[in-house]
């Protein structure tokens, strides 16, 4: 208690919170021995990824602007394209999980909440859908006749 709040127990005078926060992560650090050793194994993954992220960035480990993440996107998901075709299940799950983490890498960079935006997105997804059923029942079709071409004239459609 008395090493992690020196501000309290030994006068020690921060001029900021940012300062005081740049010490407070040294001084897990030192305790932890390393960066990323104090971020608990139990946290939810886009949450956890967050905070890794955060605190590689703080030590310089960092794209320059969100332009730079999005070019690292590009190239994971050019690893994946390239795992899928050679058929490596493991390789593929791998690289979709650095596309992943890359994705939320650049959600972060623009303080963007990734988990409202998924939140989001799925409930866009839903209305869009609600409308290609609609359109389907209408057209008296089945889901099973349709192909993927089909689908996407209808998925077209409902965004309009």
């Amino acid at each position: 208690m008395i090493f992690r709040h020196p501000h309290v127990f030994k006068n020690k005078k921060f001029k900021n919170m940012k300062e005081f926060n740049e010490w407070w992560e040294k001084s897990k650090n030192k305790k932890n021995k390393g960066l990323l050793n104090n971020i608990p194994n139990n946290l939810p993954a886009i949450l956890r990824a967050n905070k890794i992220q955060k605190k590689i960035s703080k030590v310089g480990f960092e794209y320059k602007d969100s332009l730079e993440a999005i070019d690292k996107i590009i190239e994971e998901a050019n690893e994946l394209k390239k795992e899928i075709k050679e058929k490596n299940t493991e390789k593929t799950k791998k690289e979709l999980g650095d596309l992943i983490f890359a994705c939320l890498d650049v959600a972060r960079k623009l303080n963007f909440n990734p988990e409202t935006i998924l939140s989001k997105t799925n409930n866009k997804i839903i209305s869009r859908w609600k409308k290609l059923e609609k359109m389907i029942k209408k057209d008296k079709r089945k889901f099973n006749e349709l192909d993927i071409k089909q689908f996407n004239k209808y998925w077209n459609h409902a965004k309009n």
